[in-house]
């Protein structure tokens, strides 16, 4: 799983601006989903240890076809855009959107920010799903939401603890 972590931020990223409605909201929404990928890749990068652990195609298809919803997704956005020697084979594409759809949706229920962001994605292009910009922006809004509890409670950890009453 960790092999595939910095390839679907670096993925997830094509989100952007999802149900911005002018430049100026346009501008603001990338510039979060710019701020969201950073910190997305930026963790990924410590989970593999280096900027080249995504790139194990074999890892991710082995994944994939053990049924984990982020591996079908990255198989899936790969395929459809012909990226990292996948041949582009958009019927192909779409079957694996579909197939990753119920397994995203699962975990993005259950507090996985990648698969809110996935899911983000295939609605704002209409990748395996009918497109639907409202649905994009609220998984793009649980995602947000979810860094950002995840970021608060990692910052809890590391605040020192209370100093202990006088007596």
């Amino acid at each position: 799983m960790k092999k595939i972590a910095l390839f679907s931020a670096i993925a997830l990223c094509s989100t952007a601006a999802i149900g911005a409605e002018s430049n100026d909201k346009a501008k603001n929404a990338q510039a979060e989903a710019d701020k969201a990928c950073c910190e997305a890749k930026c963790n990924a990068q410590n989970a593999c240890g280096d900027e080249e652990c995504w790139l194990d195609v074999e890892t991710i298809t082995v994944e994939a076809a053990n049924g984990d919803p982020i591996a079908q997704y990255t198989i899936a956005w790969l395929t459809d855009n012909g990226v990292n020697n996948v041949p582009q084979d958009p019927d192909k594409a779409k079957e694996m959107y579909s197939k990753a759809l119920p397994g995203l949706e699962k975990a993005a229920e259950a507090g996985d920010a990648s698969a809110c962001c996935a899911l983000a994605n295939m609605y704002a292009y209409g990748k395996g799903v009918e497109k639907d910009e409202a649905k994009a922006k609220a998984w793009m809004e649980r995602c947000k939401q979810i860094m950002k509890e995840k970021k608060d409670a990692a910052a809890d950890k590391a605040a020192p603890a209370p100093a202990p009453a006088a007596k």
